[in-house]
């Protein structure tokens, strides 16, 4: 990004305090997951309606929650891969599909918001989307 007027030291403030997402580990491979931003947060807290306090409700899962999960999983492969999605976007959403939970996983520990109060039940939720080993 090629800021000009000072606009570098702007941006530097916000950039600090987000950092720049998780890695995550699939297979020998390593990846960074980038977090959300606003635009996406309506369809973050549609999906949240699954989970009620620790656990994940699964009757609740309706079309809407689904396409917000689906629209989730895209936008964060999107903002993660950009070279590669503009390059082959079918075999990226693939690689979402096939890797799903584990992406969710680190969806969920980076844009939920850090507190002490979150922190068990954000580890809870990570347990019971982990793949079975």
């Amino acid at each position: 990004m090629n800021l000009q007027n000072g606009d570098d030291d702007k941006m530097t403030k916000f950039k600090k305090h987000l950092g720049e997402g998780k890695e995550i580990e699939i297979g020998e491979e390593k990846f960074i997951i980038k977090p959300l931003t606003t635009d996406e947060a309506p369809l973050f807290f549609k999906f949240m309606k699954l989970f009620d306090g620790k656990n994940m409700d699964l009757s609740k899962m309706d079309g809407d929650v689904s396409a917000a999960f689906t629209k989730i999983l895209n936008s964060t492969l999107q903002k993660s891969f950009p070279e590669e999605w503009k390059e082959n976007v079918e075999e990226v959403k693939q690689f979402g599909l096939r890797y799903m939970m584990e992406l969710f996983e680190a969806i969920l520990d980076i844009n939920i918001p850090k507190s002490e109060e979150n922190k068990g039940n954000i580890e809870e939720m990570k347990q019971r989307l982990a793949p079975k080993q």
